[in-house]
């Protein structure tokens, strides 16, 4: 285990944790069969468009990373261990980690299937510092669930989640208030949220490749490189942002996406997938608690165009049914720009709490007995599990020779399936 903390001078208490699985995936395939252990596994497709969806630790030492494609990850590692995902084990070890965490900690933001935001402000009479409540909770990972994790602390939620990728793996770093500007100063700025290739390229034109450095810029120039990001940065910068747990669910997302070894050039098939996404989405969507105003279809040709559609309900909804009829309809409208789909995505964004919106405010006379219907059906797969039953219209979509990435909520940082993978920073939500 690598524990690193930093002493805590100041008054102010840092009580924001970030806490992250690490290699989650790929640790619990290594934890549920340990002759893997050492061993550079892979969690992904296995076909010749198969992408990493997770990587272990002595996978990542090759080089290897999520989202890159499996052939590349092959020629890393010629010994390499590849094994297919299991969307419903992730999604169930991950409801387990986060009822731990709510055993703990009463103010819980989880952000992705393996990370959350924890305010341990109010836990501190019962657990103690921020630094005893981080080991308890990593404790109880590691001793009830056998899978590592790491945790950062400050009190700043942006500043919380650098400290967790630099205390990874296994590991602990808390970032006292008064050394926060100290801690940033020498770290690329790249490791901010939401300063991506091409807003680095621009600092860098200025002369600014640190957070250090990006502190001495002056405002405006600053607002000219960044945008209206400009004071939010800044403020991160030389530590004097506070912002905490936000719980905006409008903000987050949850899907799925798809990558298929041979194109698919049928219009019924592509009709029959989305039709399958879209269905996997709702019941996410009615699992989590969740109502979607919009709801977004995402294709790719093989040569890499990548078409990305949307559509906005009148009302918020769960209904599988409503967003079938929404994405099939988008995917009318582009199939003659996009003759060959080598990829696909439904994702359901503006999520709402479920509890928020009266549920006869969406009921009609036509979709009332969808909802009836898909209460059914989730209550059958909940018993008999996630493949007993499906739409007649879907029955011709096998499973076989698809590449699926892992669905989540996440806070708008990333698409699944996107260059930054599930357990990088930005990553989502079930």
């Amino acid at each position: 285990m690598n524990l690193r903390t930093e002493e805590n001078a100041g008054r102010e208490i840092p009580g924001i944790l970030h806490l992250d699985m690490d290699a989650f995936f790929a640790s619990v395939e290594v934890r549920d069969d340990p002759s893997l252990r050492g061993l550079p596994v892979v969690v992904g497709g296995a076909g010749a468009r198969g992408v990493v969806a997770a990587a272990s630790y002595p996978a990542r030492t090759r080089g290897i990373r999520s989202a890159m494609p499996m052939a590349s990850a092959r020629r890393l590692a010629p010994d390499l261990v590849i094994v297919p995902p299991r969307i419903d084990v992730y999604r169930e070890i991950s409801a387990q980690v986060m009822a731990l965490l709510g055993t703990v900690v009463a103010d819980v933001e989880q952000i992705s299937v393996d990370e959350a935001f924890l305010d341990v402000r109010g836990a501190r009479r019962l657990f103690g510092e921020p630094e005893q409540i981080a080991e308890l909770l990593r404790g109880k990972i590691r001793d009830e669930l056998g899978l590592p994790s790491s945790v950062g602390g400050s009190v700043s939620r942006a500043v919380a989640k650098i400290a967790s990728a630099r205390a990874k793996p296994d590991g602990m770093l808390i970032v006292p208030a008064d050394r926060t500007a100290a801690f940033l100063a020498p770290l690329p700025v790249s490791v901010i949220s939401g300063i991506g290739p091409k807003a680095q390229a621009t600092l860098e034109r200025i002369g600014v490749r640190t957070v250090g450095q990006l502190r001495d810029v002056p405002s405006t120039t600053l607002t000219r490189a960044l945008g209206p990001r400009a004071r939010e940065v800044a403020a991160l910068a030389d530590g004097s942002d506070r912002t905490g747990l936000g719980h905006r669910t409008r903000d987050r997302s949850l899907g799925t996406e798809r990558t298929w070894d041979a194109d698919l050039t049928d219009v019924r098939e592509v009709r029959r997938r989305i039709t399958q996404m879209a269905d996997d989405v709702a019941r996410q969507l009615r699992r989590g608690g969740f109502v979607a105003r919009t709801v977004v279809l995402k294709l790719r040709a093989p040569d890499g165009t990548t078409i990305t559609r949307s559509s906005t309900f009148d009302l918020p909804t769960a209904s599988g049914e409503r967003l079938r009829e929404q994405v099939v309809s988008l995917w009318e409208r582009e199939r003659d720009a996009l003759p060959r789909v080598r990829l696909a995505g439904v994702r359901a964004t503006h999520l709402e709490p479920a509890a928020g919106v009266p549920m006869q405010a969406e009921l009609s006379a036509r979709t009332s007995g969808w909802h009836d219907l898909e209460a059914a059906m989730d209550q059958a797969m909940e018993r008999f599990g996630a493949r007993s039953l499906s739409r007649g219209s879907t029955l011709g979509a096998a499973e076989d020779g698809s590449q699926r990435t892992a669905p989540g909520v996440e806070g708008g940082t990333r698409e699944t399936g996107a260059p930054r993978g599930p357990e990088e920073p930005g990553g989502g939500l079930f």
